[in-house]
């Protein structure tokens, strides 16, 4: 794995030298050897020499910054890519640690327009036409400029008022290189660096990698807008831009202009018909719905993404969209649930079933802290459940325990504490315990629910039916290779007795395939048609699958009960008397 990753990096360092000189300048400037020592736990005469020597270098104007606004301002000069990735790390305080985190979610991604012209010349190559036949007239001063496009005023031939996204010249093709470069180190990082292992670093790189590749192709964006307004289209006072698909392509998007005031503070709130209250339940209901309801959500909800007008709220800027499936919508829906009941036990299964828990880890110290976490702010029932309690408790717990947090449900936990913090710049008093109370509710309600249990009965039906279609064969295989060569020689670090378990499925597997030789052949004695032997060993079958979450002592070794199952099939074949 280590040479793989040592070519794979070596191959991109070559074809992206100049880009990765450029980079490297900038890091070593900001002392980036420093900063990752800090954001470890320095560690090893290596790494406190590296340290050392990067201090050295650091400009004289940046010594007396932290760790945190060094990287951030490394980041910022480093350009789009990395100003997105230290966006994406500001919601994953159990990768770079809350201070970090906290300091990266200040990035801005604004920069200059480009230069005259250019955003004309796009529209015309991109949409196959002269920009006077598309529209009946085009500003050529953006409205606003972002890291990746800027946004020009239009006007359609019918009159219509439209906004005209145009990706910056040149960015598809940095961004696509930028992410070339940080895909290979982040596999070389994870395959040299323990920490970087732990924290699962290229998964992290792979969800930015799939983020980034939306945000330059807005199609993609296009497919936001049409989505988002299906989910609103009967909620009168929610309004998402209506997008033109034949004015939109790969490096352009055409949409409807909105109208309204820019939410900017309590004035602002109140000038457009709002109490701040009102907006901010109203604003946090709709995000929440986004979650826990379509399983589809805006990642941006700051002040400038929104218009007011009395009574509705437009949203815009959907090319920050995240899905939660359906599987992690309801792993985060169980710990919501268990964090209502004040059960520690419960709530730290949900977590680490959630989590990627390392192999050496106790359960009981997790549980320790989730039981403070619980007593200090969770201890008032499932209706007081204060969602960003839950957010930043979890956070936490999960990087104290060297856990790692799946990138669905670190960016729902992310949104929901940016959504309390939107709350508090306009001024609102509410608290988003208030807000998020029906939905715990809901939660609760669906998780007593028999339909949802039988929905989600079916779907493991389905997972059972799949896996007894190719099971027969697996396990006579594996029994036949303990058959020949005396024994099984499991080498799993197993402190929790996983391999036990799978060997109790395994004798498990064995008995029911047996059951089924044994009934199918008419296995004498008989009652009636029915073999009574088959039936038994059916109902030891299901004793056996009873017990196999209960823990076991003095239990025999794994490679006996593998060679019990190879006998109980053995005789099950054998010629039943007549």
């Amino acid at each position: 794995m280590n040479a793989d990753a040592d070519l794979d990096l070596l191959g991109v360092l070559v074809t992206r030298r100049d880009r990765l000189i450029e980079v490297a300048g900038v890091l070593r400037r900001y002392g980036f050897a420093s900063i990752a020592a800090q954001l470890e736990g320095a560690g090893g005469p290596v790494r406190r020499a590296a340290a050392a020597v990067a201090d050295r270098l650091i400009d004289p104007e940046l010594e007396a910054e932290s760790a945190g606004q060094r990287l951030r301002g490394a980041l910022t000069e480093i350009g789009t890519t990395a100003i997105k990735l230290g966006q994406l790390l500001s919601l994953r305080p159990d990768v770079v640690g809350p201070a970090v985190a906290a300091e990266l979610s200040t990035l801005r991604s604004s920069v200059p327009a480009d230069p005259p012209g250019y955003a004309e010349t796009t529209v015309q190559e991109e949409l196959g036409a002269d920009v006077s036949e598309l529209f009946a007239s085009f500003d050529p001063e953006p409205l606003a400029s972002g890291s990746v496009a800027q946004v020009h005023r239009a006007v359609l031939h019918d009159g219509s008022r439209v906004v005209v996204k145009v990706l910056h010249r040149h960015v598809r093709r940095r961004v696509l290189e930028d992410l070339e470069l940080l895909s290979a180190l982040s596999v070389w990082a994870e395959a040299v660096s323990p920490v970087a292992h732990r924290l699962r670093f290229a998964a992290v790189v792979a969800d930015f990698d799939r983020s980034m590749r939306g945000a330059v192709d807005l199609g993609q964006e296009l497919a936001n807008l049409q989505r988002f307004g299906a989910m609103f289209a009967d909620d009168d006072g929610v309004r998402i831009p209506a997008a033109h698909p034949d004015r939109s392509a790969t490096g352009v998007l055409t949409m409807e202009e909105m109208a309204g005031t820019v939410l900017d503070g309590p004035d602002s709130v109140r000038a457009a018909g709002w109490t701040p209250d009102d907006l901010a339940n109203r604003t946090a209901n709709v995000y929440l719905t986004m979650v826990f309801r379509h399983g589809a959500y805006h990642t941006d909800p700051h002040s400038g993404n929104f218009l007011l007008n009395p009574g509705v709220i437009t949203i815009l800027d959907f090319g920050d969209v995240a899905r939660i499936t359906r599987t992690k919508r309801e792993q985060l829906e169980d710990l919501i649930a268990a964090v209502g009941t004040g059960d520690p036990a419960a709530t730290t299964e949900a977590l680490l079933a959630i989590t990627d828990a390392p192999p050496d880890l106790e359960p009981g110290d997790v549980q320790d802290d989730v039981e403070s976490l619980i007593t200090d702010h969770l201890s008032g029932g499932v209706d007081t459940i204060d969602l960003t309690a839950v957010s930043r408790g979890v956070a936490v717990v999960v990087q104290r325990h060297g856990l790692s947090l799946p990138g669905e449900i670190a960016l729902v936990l992310r949104v929901i504490t940016l959504l309390q913090g939107l709350a508090a710049d306009i001024g609102a008093d509410i608290d988003l315990a208030e807000i998020s109370r029906p939905f715990a509710l809901d939660v609760a309600r669906h998780s007593l629910d028999p339909r949802a249990a039988l929905a989600r009965a079916l779907r493991t039906s389905r997972s059972w039916e799949r896996l007894l279609e190719t099971l027969p064969g697996e396990v006579t295989a594996l029994l036949q290779q303990v058959r020949r060569e005396g024994g099984a020689d499991l080498r799993i670090k197993d402190p929790d007795g996983i391999a036990d378990r799978i060997v109790d499925g395994l004798l498990t597997a064995a008995l029911v395939l047996s059951a089924g030789e044994l009934v199918s052949r008419g296995t004498a004695p008989r009652l009636g048609s029915i073999s009574v032997p088959g039936v038994a060993v059916a109902g030891a079958a299901w004793l056996r699958w009873r017990s196999l979450r209960a823990r076991r002592s003095g239990a025999p070794s794994a490679a006996a009960r593998l060679r019990l199952a190879e006998r109980v099939i053995r005789s099950a074949r054998r010629p039943s008397a007549p």
